[in-house]
């Protein structure tokens, strides 16, 4: 039976070409094979924020070491008392005694600062953006970086203990929700993680961030100028599918 209309001609070719598409990519390669966006419930929630119970201990012992220090008793010493007794002593043609030692208390050495103090969680929005320096110095303290590239990219290069998180790639969701599973504790959910991508116009590290975000993550950061300015900085870099 041939169909004469037109427009559902057309209608069968749309169906007909979808159903193709479909099976064409449920065996395309981890690659090659597209991702329907998954659905992420609380996207749009903003977490409480979780207060570090320490973080406020170190200000007052350094304000209390230092008032202890500064009430030394430097003025009042017994120079007067001294300058007497050594004009009475001058005029009975006696030796003038030593002046007392007085004991001189150093003051207690201030704690090393935090270099991950301004680097604080923030709730209210899926991420912040960061230059080279910030990813150096994040990098260093032994942040946990993720590369939101294709994995062939990953593979021929990246930053030194970068994990892969392709958001492109079929295994995305599976590899957040096992970083869900090892940092389920609110506070590890506080520490910051830098994503990155190509930067410029790639959109790849945001788009991993919203994912993160949306599963109570609070504190991510994205390499905006991405691999290249790590390359051009120098950083250390790897190549092969581990970290």
């Amino acid at each position: 039976m041939k169909i004469r209309n037109p427009f559902l001609q057309a209608l069968v070719l749309i169906v007909i070409a979808s159903a193709v598409a479909v099976v064409a990519n449920g065996f395309a390669s981890r690659t090659r094979r597209l991702v329907l966006p998954g659905y992420y419930p609380n996207a749009l929630k903003v977490p409480q924020t979780v207060e570090a119970p320490a973080a406020s201990v170190a200000p007052p012992v350094t304000a209390t070491t230092e008032t202890t220090a500064t009430m030394v008793p430097v003025t009042e010493t017994v120079a007067p008392a001294i300058t007497a007794t050594t004009a009475t002593a001058e005029v009975g043609g006696l030796k003038p005694a030593a002046p007392p030692m007085t004991e001189t208390v150093a003051p207690a050495p201030a704690p090393p600062a935090d270099p991950l103090a301004k680097f604080q969680p923030h709730p209210d929005k899926a991420y912040v953006e960061i230059g080279g320096e910030d990813a150096a110095r994040l990098h260093s303290q032994g942040v946990l970086f993720l590369d939101a590239r294709r994995s062939a990219a990953y593979e021929e290069s990246h930053i030194a203990g970068a994990r892969p998180f392709s958001v492109w790639e079929s295994d995305v969701d599976d590899k957040v929700n096992a970083l869900f599973s090892e940092r389920s504790d609110p506070t590890e959910q506080n520490k910051p993680i830098v994503i990155y991508c190509t930067g410029g116009a790639c959109e790849d590290s945001h788009m991993l961030s919203q994912k993160l975000w949306g599963i109570q993550f609070n504190n991510l950061y994205v390499y905006k100028d991405g691999f290249p300015d790590w390359q051009q900085r120098r950083g250390p870099v790897r190549s092969g599918s581990n970290p």
